[in-house]
């Protein structure tokens, strides 16, 4: 049976803002941004020390596609921004043909980059901060403050203990919906196998590196466990639950392990382990189901409300336009969903899930919610017009 406490705490209000955004994920930045340059006040709360999540902590350093692999750009806006922003500091591979930005150019090579994870971490923190964005690191987002259905602000956690934040709209960019679902939000949960990625370097990757004198050839991506389909999993690993923290913890430890298998049948001398990721790497945990569920069959579909585009990062030629109804749920009135957690059921899930996605739906969720914040208005009555003509103007892509 079940045992219970029962607390009674008074919370300080610490602040108030037009937009508090939770997760400082590629997402999050992406919609603090974005309505911080339309004149809101944001606050940005991130649970860890590093912006960028799964995109640095999480060693995910590669910035997927943002064209159709048939030399069409259809993802821009802040998504663009942030892949230039990720190697404006360090190495990159980004084709020449995509050098500049255009939005075709005649070639198979798409338009993505490899990049360091430093680099984008302390550029990511001046863009931030040179925005006038309000930011909370080593901050854990508690509960959502609830009142009719609408969200008043947040508490948190961190080293000054126990605060709130009143705010007029929310963007969750948790990663895993956790203001939506605690904010009464109808949910789908997922499991994931068993994925680990790190940094890794040997002696014939540096003697590369010094022979070149390209230093991006002293350091290699390690990739441990299976992929999103279970292919090259660990004989014996099981799919976990991101939501769980039991199940967190073994999703770690686990991933651990095969790091040690790793360095245990590597020469010592020869090889070494540079960084182990700071997060857990899920790549599907919860998200809503939204007003609008996009679906496989929606591939080509044009959408009255769409925010943007987004092609296959696996295969070319295939895009999606992303409707607005996605970022937004039936049960609350003002939090808005950004990144991984936004409605993409099935194999779909998988396209929206990835870093130029998330800067994108990023941007449309911080862009509506600072027209909800101005106007007054609940997530389901902003003007997607209007919404869409602010998103086109900043370089966004609507339709395809």
């Amino acid at each position: 049976m079940d045992k219970y406490i029962t607390e009674n705490l008074q919370v300080k209000i610490q602040g108030e803002y037009d937009i508090i955004v939770v997760g400082g994920g590629v997402a999050g930045v992406s919609a603090a941004l974005a309505a911080r340059r339309m004149g809101r006040t944001v606050l940005l709360v991130e649970k860890t020390v590093m912006l960028g999540g799964l995109a640095t902590l999480g060693h995910v350093v590669i910035y997927l596609p943002l064209c159709d692999g048939n030399g069409r750009k259809v993802i821009g806006g802040i998504a663009e921004e942030l892949l230039r922003l990720s190697i404006k500091f360090g190495y990159n591979n980004l084709p020449y043909e995509w050098m500049e930005e255009k939005d075709f150019v005649n070639t198979k090579n798409r338009y993505m980059t490899d990049f360091n994870v430093p680099a984008f971490v302390v550029a990511l923190d001046r863009i931030i901060q040179e925005e006038g964005i309000g930011l909370l690191f080593d901050t854990v987002f508690s509960a959502p403050i609830m009142e009719n259905g609408v969200c008043k602000g947040i508490i948190v956690e961190n080293k000054s203990g126990r605060q709130a934040y009143l705010c007029k709209v929310v963007v969750d960019a948790s990663g895993d919906a956790d203001v939506m679902a605690r904010a009464g939000a109808d949910c789908t949960e997922q499991d994931n196998w068993l994925t680990y990625w790190g940094y890794h370097t040997d002696l014939d990757k540096l003697e590369a590196a010094l022979e070149s004198k390209d230093i991006s050839r002293a350091v290699g991506l390690m990739t441990l466990g299976g992929d999103c389909e279970g292919r090259n999993a660990p004989e014996g690993a099981r799919k976990y639950f991101g939501t769980n923290a039991k199940e967190v913890t073994e999703f770690i430890l686990k991933g651990r392990e095969l790091v040690l298998k790793k360095l245990s049948q590597n020469c010592k001398n020869r090889y070494s382990v540079l960084a182990l990721p700071g997060m857990a790497q899920f790549r599907t945990t919860r998200r809503i189901t939204g007003y609008y569920e996009l679906k496989e069959d929606d591939i080509f579909k044009h959408f009255d409300d769409s925010i943007g585009c987004a092609g296959d990062w696996r295969k070319a030629g295939l895009i999606y336009e992303i409707p607005y109804g996605t970022l937004i749920s039936r049960e609350v009135n003002n939090i808005f969903a950004a990144g991984r957690i936004i409605a993409a059921s099935g194999d779909t899930w998988e396209v929206t899930r990835v870093i130029p996605v998330a800067a994108l739906t990023g941007e449309a969720a911080g862009t509506a919610a600072a027209l909800a914040a101005k106007n007054g208005c609940s997530a389901g009555d902003v003007n997607v017009t209007e919404l869409q003509e602010i998103l086109s103007q900043a370089g966004v892509i609507i339709h395809f």
